[in-house]
């Protein structure tokens, strides 16, 4: 081979290399996105700017749908800043007096979700966008259906028994947060059926009875959220959560947490504990 044509191959090759070393030290932003943790997740909600936002075709809380970079990243959120109180407020179910619908609820949710070990809330922070303080929230992208369409069309999950467990563990939260907009739309679930979620404003009320007992009934409880429920205190809560959540709010929600686990406890005595916690997903 004449030497002219030797460098042009050997010129090729090395530019197909560099091509193939750039591509392998930038993977795309969603395999990017599925690797990070929490604490890297919430770096980005805090700091990544917002290159643009739009309105969300569901809710009535005035939630937008923000796209936001930190220049290696680009991944989007949910943006709620609603706060608002009221004295007396009408809904679906009659008059609810000490009316609040929180962005802050949301974060609460988030953290609380953590301590529990369920992973069923997507990361939120505070922070301010176009100058207004709020919920930025991690977008849940592959969302494959909310559960009241999964409920409607009767499509049956791949495995009943790992599908019972996720939505037994989000009814305790419910009941534990007293989200009064509970709801199988704020239930998201993405193709690999993991549920999601979302949408906590109307949440932790200053009520230490439960929303709907009956929501608790034929439900089994993982062990580590058992075990998580049981350590919980008024300490911890305003370690975690005191800057979200008011002091009537966490000792409400402690007294609920009693409720729930004198419920569990009962079960427990009447039936064994191997009938109603359940060491792993879906046993």
């Amino acid at each position: 081979m004449r030497p002219v044509r030797m460098r042009a191959v050997l010129t090729i090759v090395a530019a197909v290399l560099l091509a193939g070393a750039v591509t392998a030290q930038e993977p795309q932003p969603e395999q990017t996105a599925t690797a990070l943790s929490d604490a890297q997740i919430e770096e980005f909600l805090l700091h990544a700017d917002v290159l643009r936002s739009r309105g969300v075709s569901t809710g009535i809380t005035g939630t937008k749908r923000a796209t936001l970079s930190d220049g290696k990243l680009t991944h989007d959120a949910s943006v709620q800043t609603i706060d608002i109180y009221k004295a007396s407020f009408q809904t679906a179910r009659g008059t609810e007096l000490n009316f609040r619908d929180s962005y802050k609820y949301n974060i609460a949710a988030y953290r609380l979700d953590r301590l529990l070990g369920l992973n069923m809330i997507p990361v939120s922070v505070q922070r301010s966008v176009q100058g207004k303080t709020g919920a930025v929230t991690w977008w849940i992208d592959d969302v494959k259906m909310m559960e009241k369409d999964r409920f409607q069309k009767k499509v049956d999950p791949p495995d009943q028994a790992a599908w019972n467990d996720q939505m037994h563990q989000a009814r305790v939260f419910n009941e534990l947060v007293y989200n009064t907009d509970a709801n199988l739309g704020n239930l998201l679930i993405t193709n690999d059926w993991r549920l999601w979620m979302v949408d906590f404003s109307r949440a932790f009320r200053q009520h230490k009875d439960l929303r709907e007992p009956k929501n608790l009934t034929n439900c089994k409880l993982d062990r580590r959220v058992y075990n998580a429920l049981r350590g919980l205190n008024e300490q911890a809560l305003q370690e975690k959560l005191g800057d979200v959540l008011r002091e009537p709010e966490i000792r409400a929600l402690l007294g609920r947490r009693d409720r729930i686990m004198a419920h569990f406890e009962q079960q427990i005595a009447q039936k064994g504990e191997q009938a109603i916690i359940c060491d792993a997903p879906g046993h």
